[in-house]
């Protein structure tokens, strides 16, 4: 009997329904909480968590006391192995008669990559909403430059985190012109902007991003490298949330440095990645265009007060320039709905066309196809050639990816980072298959190389295709999902390869 429980490929546990305590375990729970079979037994099941609610002792035995009851329970639970690594699992339990006395049985699989590619889903979401708030605030902001500042910082502080600064380049110094935190008791701790009068420190990494153009990034769980680099009326801020992590980028538009946008995250947080770093560097190139225009708008409106009271004449003048800054501010609105590197539909125009589909095919019950596209290795590609060639190669994608779906009704979309999608309406499981090598082929020929990339010697594509009949119960949610799952497995099977989705 030892032989056949320590057989079963799945982890199980045996537990007594009143205390909870494990009275048995086979081989594969060993293995999967990295402990001896007698040192699990002399554990509470408490003890397999990470002790924070709701992975606690007292959850463990509520969810064992329901089974027990004659309902059998299944709950995620983060777990700890011997050696202190933190994965989640995924836990049934339910009431089995062993030997004539009442047990409980658990079986337990690890769910560590399911849980990693929601929070990949959930961080490109993020990402993407972070965009598109940013740029449709600046819009609205219209030409109230020191406006544009503030929205700035008060949303790269909320959806970014945690401390935010603006600075600007005037007459050669490095200003604080906005500052911003999300902390409900945070505001105190932050300077008064009329006491950051003199210059930020050329030594500084805000200065130095300013003076080289090049962004910055900075981890240090003990916080003293980020002290150093950011000048010492923040430091309170800094202790106070013990900040482990800083970027920061240079702020530009039409080739000129305008400032520096900084960041600093502390607390529990995740440390800034090199995703991040790009995101914020796109924030702050398209920052700056709005910044320049409301510049623009601004000094032209005081020029042109001035020149009415001079001359007349002027006045034509100065309401042809404020129309062509009013429609330069219309096309910063549309620029809120295309991606600014590859030209393509942006995040926030992929949700309106999906939305938008999805219910045209609901009225009619038609077909409806999603490719979820990424491209192979990228992150090598950007060790390899640096981030102006990660992008170059970004672009040529796009462009492959316009030539290719050219039909009405396609959308092709940059979804964030290196990831893309197209929407093909009206398209069933076969021609959607049929679309994504038609897409594979034309990158191959494009024959980008890519010579850290051990799939080929030239940039490749991973897609995963999502092909359904739209009824009630199938939103877009419903075919990111799958259509996701299907590019994961994709990656998986070794990559430059399209995967169709189990319906």
């Amino acid at each position: 009997m030892r032989a056949l429980f320590n057989a079963f490929q799945e982890a199980i546990l045996i537990h007594d329904p009143v205390s909870g305590a494990i009275l048995d375990a086979n081989a594969r729970a060993s293995a999967l909480f990295g402990r001896p079979r007698e040192e699990l037994l002399a554990l509470p099941l408490g003890d397999l968590g990470i002790g924070l609610a709701p992975c606690t002792q007292e959850d463990a035995l509520a969810w064992i006391h329901k089974a027990a009851s004659g309902a059998p329970q299944t709950f995620e639970w983060l777990a700890q192995d011997g050696k202190g690594r933190i994965f989640w699992v995924e836990m049934s339990l339910h009431l089995a008669s062993l030997d004539g006395e009442e047990r409980i049985l658990s079986t337990v699989r690890d769910i560590g990559d399911r849980k990693r590619l929601e929070s990949d889903h959930k961080n490109r979401l993020r990402r993407a909403e972070t965009q598109n708030g940013l740029f449709m605030a600046l819009a609205e902001a219209g030409t109230d430059f020191q406006r544009a500042l503030e929205l700035i910082a008060r949303h790269l502080a909320a959806d970014i985190g945690d401390l935010s600064v603006v600075e600007l380049l005037e007459d050669g110094r490095l200003l604080p012109r906005a500052i911003d935190q999300p902390y409900l008791d945070g505001q105190d701790l932050l300077p008064d902007l009329r006491a950051l009068a003199q210059a930020t420190p050329p030594e500084s990494t805000p200065g130095r991003v300013a003076t080289s153009g090049l962004a910055l990034r900075l981890e240090d769980p003990k916080g003293n490298r980020i002290r150093e680099a950011l000048r010492a009326e923040f430091h309170p801020f800094l202790r106070r949330y013990n900040v482990h992590s800083l970027v920061s980028v240079p702020l530009r538009s039409q080739g000129l440095i305008l400032g520096t946008l900084t960041l600093a995250k502390g607390a529990a947080s995740r440390a800034y990645s090199e995703e991040d770093q790009t995101m914020l560097q796109d924030l702050a190139d398209r920052a700056g265009l709005a910044l320049t225009h409301a510049r623009l708008f601004s000094e032209n409106l005081k020029q042109a007060e001035e020149l009415r009271r001079a001359n007349v004449e002027l006045e034509a003048r100065v309401a042809a320039r404020t129309a062509e800054l009013e429609e330069l501010n219309q096309r910063l609105k549309l620029m809120a709905v295309e991606d600014a590197l590859t030209g393509l539909a942006n995040r926030r125009r992929f949700n309106e066309v999906m939305e938008e589909e999805i219910r045209r095919a609901r009225r009619d019950g038609a077909l409806f196809s999603l490719l979820m596209c990424d491209v192979d290795l990228f992150k090598r590609y950007n060790d390899h050639y640096g981030h102006q060639g990660g992008d170059e190669c970004l672009r040529a994608v796009g462009e492959t990816l316009r030539q290719v779906f050219q039909r009405a009704g396609e959308v092709s979309a940059r979804y964030g980072g290196e990831e893309f999608a197209v929407i093909l309406p009206g398209i069933g499981s076969e021609n959607a298959q049929m679309a994504a090598s038609r897409l594979l082929e034309a990158v191959t020929r494009r024959a980008i190389p890519h010579a850290a990339s051990d799939v080929a010697p030239f940039v490749t594509l991973s897609i995963g295709a999502a092909s359904a009949r739209v009824v009630d119960d199938r939103d877009a949610d419903w075919f990111i999902a799958r259509a996701d799952e299907a590019l994961y497995q994709s990656k998986k099977a070794g990559r430059n390869r399209v995967t169709a989705a189990r319906i």
